[in-house]
């Protein structure tokens, strides 16, 4: 599977885990920035940069890392076609791509350790939308319902390059 993986600074550590993680699993990752720590990295730079590659077909699915997730989560869910998700277990990973059929996973380096954060890559790369057969049509009717009205918000992801602070 094509995965983009991208992260600020603080999250870098977290990225390049799941990065590494995601690569010894035969996927094609996509590192869409930040490439290091040297410089702080602005995050609704990589959080379209996240989009752009879900919206061009580049990645059928995302990764982003920040502090706490969250602002991995804001910047890359305003876009049209992305459904963003700040999780802290491998049960929110996998039920975000089950009820909610969400493509970015959004993690924070402060919340989770590496090997918790595999983990829930794991999951979140393996589950399917709606894969919940005990879980009436009805609902599931809504669910796709729901994911339609979601993934049609927003603006369309244009390209951009990494913005960074200036160094003072």
């Amino acid at each position: 599977m094509k995965i983009a993986v991208g992260s600020v600074v603080r999250g870098f550590k977290l990225k390049e885990a799941v990065k590494a993680h995601l690569q010894s699993r035969g996927h094609t990752v996509m590192d869409v920035g930040c490439p290091d720590t040297a410089q702080f990295c602005k995050f609704p730079s990589v959080g379209q940069r996240i989009a752009h590659a879900l919206g061009s077909g580049a990645a059928e699915l995302a990764i982003s890392c920040c502090g706490s997730g969250t602002g991995a989560t804001i910047s890359a869910g305003k876009f049209k076609g992305v459904c963003a998700v700040s999780c802290e277990s491998e049960r929110t990973a996998r039920m975000a791509r089950v009820v909610n059929d969400a493509n970015c996973l959004c993690m924070g380096e402060d919340i989770v350790t590496p090997e918790l954060a595999c983990k829930m890559v794991d999951a979140f790369v393996e589950a399917r939308f709606q894969d919940a057969p005990a879980v009436p049509e009805p609902v599931r009717a809504f669910w796709r319902e729901a994911r339609e009205e979601l993934m049609a918000r927003g603006a369309d992801p244009a390209a951009r390059e990494l913005e960074f602070l200036k160094k003072p």
